[in-house]
């Protein structure tokens, strides 16, 4: 008798990619479960590293007797393989970026997610069950027309995070300055720009031996990357450093070098390089925004608005000021032990209590 299967789609498959991270934590745990699982993704936006690690988009052919879930953030061919599926189908909804964010930047992908936020509703329908990585995304799904999304938040998992980090790399960047971090997509609704203006003015007026990473891809949105260099030069601010892509064991030398953590994001679904900071020890600032306040649960500094000079003198007074510090640093240790202790098994029980077998 064949083991019943419980297979995830998704759009793309990438290191350091909080959705595929995801999708692993979840195959790996059907599979514990004693259940058949695998993930599939067009092969053309999986990372070279990844591709022995799924299956190909079109190999995918579910039954009747099959779940499958599909990790939606986009319009792709995953999610029209989705549809067609004959499986139980559940949804796992991650956040639409709103298209006006990227309006006069890229106009593809604004009709891409367009057509993703038209999409979304008419396919939750379509679903025995829809999931929200927060509850942000839940009420973002409502507003787009589906209703009745169940909470399950985006998953930790803390074995990326435990390598080495890479040795080459800290040797090249490792420096005696007050070192600001970023670690996401450059893409107009991070506000990127918003950062570097605190930066700025931070470095000029406050403290001139710092400098501040920027750890993302510059394919996200070219046109913004290229609009972030202009302002570095307009500004004629130094030690601005635009670090490209970071491999997992980068990614961790980078948290290792940080003095503190900064997100501007306007429109955040939830944030895991916030918690990635947290564990790493980084105090957090992050702008109160989307599911922001979910991920950091009452830790980290938080910030609804603020002026360039505003946000600078945030910065000085986390890095500076040591009892404020250590106040930031034990909430947000507190916050990554209940997302540590988090009964994930139980919760996903629930959540699949009429799709699968009993334990």
């Amino acid at each position: 008798m064949n083991k019943p299967r419980i297979d995830q789609l998704l759009a793309g498959y990438a290191d350091g990619d909080a959705i595929s991270q995801q999708a692993v934590i979840l195959r790996d745990l059907f599979r514990r479960w004693g259940l058949a699982s695998d993930i599939f993704a067009d092969p053309a936006h999986v990372s070279p590293t990844l591709r022995a690690d799924c299956r190909p988009l079109d190999a995918y052919a579910g039954g009747p007797a099959d779940v499958v879930l599909h990790h939606f953030g986009l319009a792709s061919p995953a999610a029209e393989k989705f549809a067609a599926s004959a499986a139980r189908k559940i949804l796992v909804y991650h956040n639409i970026t709103p298209p006006e964010f990227f309006r006069g930047y890229d106009d593809a992908v604004v009709v891409q997610l367009e057509a993703a936020r038209a999409q979304v509703a008419p396919l939750a329908r379509r679903c025995a069950a829809v999931w929200a990585v927060s509850r942000f995304d839940a009420a973002d799904l409502a507003a787009l027309g589906a209703p009745g999304a169940r909470v399950f938040p985006l998953l930790f998992s803390a074995a990326p995070l435990e390598l080495k980090p890479d040795a080459e790399l800290t040797a090249r960047v490792a420096a005696p300055l007050t070192t600001l971090l970023y670690v996401g997509r450059l893409a107009p609704n991070k506000r990127v720009e918003d950062l570097i203006q605190a930066y700025a003015y931070y470095h000029f007026r406050i403290n001139p031996f710092s400098r501040l990473l920027l750890v993302g891809s510059d394919r996200s949105c070219p046109r913004y990357y290229t609009m972030l260099k202009m302002l570095v030069g307009d500004l004629d601010v130094p030690n601005v450093c635009f670090e490209g892509f970071a491999s997992p064991a980068g990614l961790v030398a980078y948290y290792q070098l940080a003095d503190l953590f900064v997100s501007c994001s306007a429109h955040e679904g939830y944030g895991a390089p916030l918690v990635e900071a947290m564990f790493h020890g980084v105090p957090v600032i992050a702008r109160d925004a989307g599911g922001t306040v979910e991920a950091l649960g009452g830790a980290g500094a938080m910030y609804a608005d603020a002026t360039p000079a505003e946000l600078a003198e945030l910065f000085h007074r986390v890095t500076s000021d040591h009892a404020l510090r250590a106040d930031i640093l034990a909430a947000q240790q507190r916050r990554l032990q209940e997302v540590r202790a988090r009964p994930i098994e139980q919760e996903l029980r629930a959540l699949l209590a009429d799709f699968l077998p009993p334990a």
